[in-house]
């Protein structure tokens, strides 16, 4: 009687499994990040700093930060 040996099921360690991980959550977006867009249509139309952050309802050191950042994105 002949034998064949059949192949063995290949072993995978825990970084082949396939998962799927949502990377997002607005909760955890820093507000100078989320209101970059507004504060650079805003000083668009030449308003300053403080006069963006009391629109806003923060400060003009985040006003500020938040410009910052939106300009680095733009490239």
């Amino acid at each position: 009687m002949l034998l064949l040996a059949r192949p063995s099921e290949r072993i995978r360690t825990a970084s082949e499994i396939p998962t799927g991980v949502e990377l997002t959550n607005d909760v955890a977006i820093p507000i100078s990040m989320s209101i970059s867009d507004k504060v650079l249509r805003l000083r668009r139309l030449d308003m300053t700093y403080t006069n963006i952050a009391e629109r806003l309802g923060i400060n003009p050191w985040m006003a500020k930060k938040a410009a910052r950042w939106g300009n680095t994105q733009k490239g």
